[in-house]
């Protein structure tokens, strides 16, 4: 009968590091994809959020058939969006977000984290104030002086990101990248503006 050879499952250690040395390189390629996705993700969502904040503020004008006032308010380097309803289409102070009942149409965000990281850059809403005022019946701006931009600032990282909320004197609103931003986010490659 012949001699039975020794039989060994598993693998070698020399294996083992090769395999654990592959698997540790890719994860370093895939970690600088896997921030700047965040930092899209965030960006897009808290523009998206914005804009859906507008149109319920055009559609609240309409359905109380009152002027509605939107502003950005910031205090202590929180900021959030608030729309109250307003007698006065010149009115230009943005409510308190941060006061309850102060803004009795809606408020954004309920909670400064659900921006996400994202930050406020500017904005020309309102020749600056940060107020725009939409009139009920077609739903646009009292004033086309009003119109503008919100302007944020994706989370931090490597790549700087930037997303515009236009307002323009209909009172249509619309997400674009700005024309300063850093890098470029491939959905909005035909919608840019500026600033």
């Amino acid at each position: 009968m012949p001699a039975r050879g020794r039989q060994s499952s598993g693998f070698t250690m020399i294996e083992l590091m090769v395999t654990l040395t592959v698997i540790f390189v890719l994860a370093l390629l895939a970690v600088p994809s896997m921030i700047s996705f965040r930092q899209r993700s965030a960006l897009r969502g808290a523009g998206e959020q914005a804009l859906g904040f507008w149109n319920q503020a055009r559609f609240e004008a309409a359905k109380r058939n009152a002027m509605v006032k939107v502003g950005v308010y910031s205090n202590a380097g929180a900021y959030c969006l608030g729309a109250a309803v307003t007698t006065d289409p010149a009115d230009n102070t943005p409510c308190h977000c941060d006061t309850a009942g102060a803004c009795d149409v809606a408020v954004f965000p309920g909670e400064q984290g659900q921006w996400s990281g994202v930050t406020l850059a500017s904005t020309t809403l309102g020749s600056s104030s940060g107020v725009a005022v939409i009139e009920p019946k077609r739903t646009q701006l009292t004033d086309s002086g009003q119109a503008g931009v919100i302007s944020f600032l994706g989370p931090p990282g490597r790549l700087s990101y930037r997303l515009n909320l236009h307002i323009d004197e209909l009172g249509r609103g619309v997400l674009c990248e700005s024309s300063s931003a850093g890098a470029q986010m491939s959905d909005y490659a035909n919608r840019r503006c500026a600033p």
